[in-house]
């Protein structure tokens, strides 16, 4: 099977990781200003019901003269959470992102990383401490000080059970994480606690003891799970503080309006200690669900910039046009079909490897999406094999094969199949593939399954709470590394919603997060991922090319591999 390299693109990073690594060494409510123009310029040229969008029109920068450059407008889905502990999803990540910062920043493209709240650190011999040195003007948009002891009490709430942080396991390479996170009932959660390997030596200095050498773990204090949160606001609103009335946040920016389906604001945060250098006074982030929406509100020069919602109906025009606006660049994420193993005939492995080796899945990036995706039958990035992973091989397309395996799991040519689902979220293209997979499945097995659209939270909701059959899903690495990819399918994460939960799995992951070899460790995911390919919890569909909508007058903007575009690297030249 052709494979996907990124050696140009992850290379650079792995330098520029070691290099910093060894510096160290050496010391995810009132209306907008314009989104109800948007909308109504947006119903003016939509067209008819089902009509594809014509191609963008040539740079008009009169569009968005009728805008302050200073304000920002962006596409978006509608987030599940705005607490960093409790997201786990892009759409919220993007915004926590510009809202929230931790020790480390996404730099403007993949290849860097910059001091955040952190001004510098250091790391000992052993790779095991990390010492943070914090800057004493980072503050919260109440004008209170972001100090060490934020950190450690925010870390710790998101390994607290009771927080039920969908993505804890991001944190359990720290020493004592994993067992504080998983701890049974009846255990001492205060010597537990305090055992976590997090600590503020001062107001000032965080001291961090990882469990086993992890040289990317500047890369996870970027991400929106290891930024702070207010403790004195959490305390005195519960549950309910990240609601706008009541949300206070350490970044560039703090969101102070949330209407649902319609829009997020954030305005500048008077008290970020960089706020001279950034610019932009607000962003809004305006919610379609649909990509037809999003395109023809950019069209009309209400927003700036599309983030992976271009319609699959004016791809292949706009490629063939070769429109300037039109980014096309390497993405580090997999699509994937999930299966509820639980539920019944998807128990039966034969049954998830027939319904996996049924699917043309080279035929989905060139004639269904349309985007040039690859086909995946590994969940790991193939791009990391430049970062040393030995990748297994995947299987193949092999109709014959399915039909043998499901005859063999007492279902010849799909006779007493059950009729199932697939659950998606409304996009345009996840409909496409849905049906696209449905036909596969009925053409090579005889399997008849009905379709289940329903929006993006309610999807969530229904998979964290493992009420579906198939649900379609994917995964953008959250740092340069397999084990991004491999954690997900750990059965204590709760980001596994397949109920799938595989003990020499589980022990391949847990014994790679010690291990201090970095060439067994490796092999070590690779056997790992060799189980994942074997028992098909989920069936990879493809590889991500990710494709954005860049107005020229938007600078800044750089191809990153895990699709981070942060605000602060971004500006409106007119």
């Amino acid at each position: 099977m052709k494979r996907p390299h990124l050696l140009s693109a992850l290379a650079p990073a792995a330098l520029c990781l070691t290099a910093l690594s060894a510096m160290a060494l050496g010391g995810c409510k009132s209306e907008p200003k314009t989104p109800a123009t948007g909308t109504a310029k947006a119903e003016q040229k939509a067209g008819a019901a089902g009509e594809a969008p014509k191609a963008a029109d040539k740079v008009d920068t009169s569009l968005r003269k009728e805008r302050n450059p200073r304000i920002f407008n962006r596409s978006l889905g509608e987030p599940e959470y705005l607490d960093p502990g409790l997201c786990s999803e892009s759409e919220g990540g993007i915004v926590t992102h510009d809202t929230f910062e931790g020790l480390y920043v996404y730099g403007p493209s993949h290849k860097v990383w910059t001091p955040g709240v952190a001004k510098s650190h250091t790391v000992s011999e052993d790779g095991l401490t990390w010492t943070f040195e914090l800057r004493h003007d980072s503050k919260w948009s109440d004008g209170k000080p972001v100090t060490a002891h934020d950190f450690e009490w925010s870390w710790k709430r998101v390994l607290d059970p009771k927080t039920a942080s969908r993505y804890a396991e991001i944190l359990w390479f720290i020493k004592g994480a994993r067992e504080y996170n998983l701890m049974e009932e009846g255990a001492d959660a205060d010597a537990l606690r305090a055992a976590v390997g997090v600590k503020a030596k001062d107001d000032y200095t965080l001291e961090v003891q990882l469990v086993g050498p992890t040289p990317f773990f500047i890369q996870l204090t970027a991400f929106y799970t290891y930024a702070p949160v207010p403790r004195h606001v959490i305390e005195k609103h519960g549950d309910k503080w990240a609601r706008p009335e009541n949300i206070v946040s350490n970044g560039p920016w703090h969101v102070t309006e949330w209407k649902s389906r319609q829009s997020i604001k954030a305005e500048a945060n008077p008290h970020y200690w960089d706020k001279a250098n950034m610019p932009f006074d607000q962003i809004n982030y305006l919610i379609t669900e649909d990509n037809a929406t999003a395109y023809t509100m950019y069209q009309a020069g209400d927003l700036d910039y599309i983030d992976s919602k271009v319609p699959e109906a004016v791809l292949p025009r706009l490629r063939k046009e070769r429109d300037p606006e039109l980014e096309t660049n390497p993405y580090l994420g997999v699509y994937f079909y999930m299966f509820n193993v639980k539920e019944k005939p998807f128990d039966d492995v034969r049954v998830r490897r027939a319904l996996n080796l049924a699917v043309d899945k080279s035929q989905i990036g060139k004639f269904v999406v349309k985007g040039g995706q690859e086909e995946a039958w590994t969940i790991v990035h193939p791009g990391l094999e430049e970062m040393g992973y030995p990748m297994p091989e995947g299987p193949e397309y092999d109709p014959d094969l399915a039909k043998k395996l499901l005859a063999e799991a007492g279902f010849p040519d799909g006779k007493g199949f059950p009729t199932f689902q697939i659950s998606y979220n409304t996009l345009e293209g996840h409909k496409l593939i849905a049906q696209f997979i449905q036909q596969q499945w009925k053409k090579n097995l005889g399997v008849v399954c009905d379709l289940d659209n329903m929006e993006w939270k309610v999807l969530l909701k229904k998979q964290h709470e493992r009420d579906f059959q198939v649900s379609r899903s994917s995964w953008i690495g959250d740092y340069l590394d397999p084990f991004t990819f491999l954690s997900l399918w750990e059965g204590p994460n709760p980001n596994n919603r397949t109920n799938w939960a595989q003990p020499t799995y589980d022990k391949l992951m847990a014994d790679a997060r010690v291990e201090t070899d970095a060439q067994k460790r490796m092999q070590m995911l690779a056997d790992a991922e060799k189980i994942f390919i074997d028992e098909v919890p989920a069936m990879p569909i493809y590889f991500y090319v990710k494709q954005d909508l860049v107005r020229p007058w938007l600078k800044g903007y750089t191809p990153h591999l895990q699709g981070v575009h942060l605000a602060r690297h971004l500006r409106v030249e007119l």
